[in-house]
């Protein structure tokens, strides 16, 4: 893997493990006991009202983390860092430490790119994303449909930053293809009986035109808007409040 490949997956807040110290590993918060802990520990620390709100906040930020990144790195690189959950850790400020050596950046070479898709959404959604979100869910008893809108917001959110770049044609063909292949996924690919995403995924004009969520992240509900926003630009809720009433 180049340091060109390492430079950019920085920027998403991704780190070699001796570059962080670690706060929790991945395994250890697919346990619900730890995973318990962890989120009381967070829910003080960003001042959340309760768990519900902390798991949602805390997946978002693990989709960004390891979502965003890895289809960032298929369009751009046409290669992928693989994260398998045991070699990836939480830091205390919430950034992705890596066992490098447990992370092999897996390039098409010759496979056909259909295939090649498969086999790294399957490992990174059915062998990670899913029992992420699963324990979150039953440790927090958030909603299930909260949780992976969030996965499929970050997902909307890097295929639009990355179509506002200058891609050359290959790329932009790579991302058309990559969100067509996420979007028609079958259930399997997520270790569930349905697509939990397909719903909510939306590039282009769709996005443009309909960019509110289908179900509220429940930011709003945060003591301290650390982003100054006081509800996401995509929020359901400040949509409803601001339409005109006849």
């Amino acid at each position: 893997m180049s340091n060109i490949v390492m430079n950019e997956l920085k920027t998403f807040d991704i780190h070699i493990e001796h570059e962080k110290s670690k706060e929790i590993a991945i395994t250890d918060l697919l346990n619900e006991e730890k995973c318990l802990s962890f989120l009381q520990k967070q829910m003080i620390e960003i001042k959340a009202p309760d768990l519900s709100v902390t798991a949602s906040m805390l997946s978002k930020r693990y989709a960004y983390l390891v979502v965003s990144s890895t289809l960032y790195s298929m369009v751009e690189f046409n290669g992928v860092l693989h994260l398998p959950v045991t070699a990836c850790a939480l830091s205390k400020e919430r950034k992705l430490c890596i066992q490098a050596d447990m992370c092999k950046y897996q390039e098409i070479n010759s496979m056909e790119r259909g295939q090649w898709c498969e086999k790294v959404f399957r490992n990174l959604f059915s062998s990670h994303i899913t029992p992420v979100l699963d324990v979150l869910k039953k440790t927090s008893r958030v909603s299930s449909s909260i949780l992976w809108e969030n996965v499929a917001v970050r997902i909307n959110s890097i295929y639009r930053k990355t179509l506002t770049k200058k891609l050359d044609l290959a790329k932009i063909e790579r991302l058309n293809s990559d969100f067509t292949f996420l979007k028609n996924a079958k259930g399997d690919l997520f270790n569930l009986k349905e697509n939990p995403i397909k719903q909510y995924l939306k590039i282009g004009e769709e996005l443009k035109l309909n960019p509110c969520r289908k179900t509220c992240c429940l930011y709003y509900k945060l003591e301290k808007d650390v982003e100054g926003i006081g509800h996401c630009s995509n929020c359901p809720i400040k949509s409803m409040q601001t339409k005109p009433r006849n």
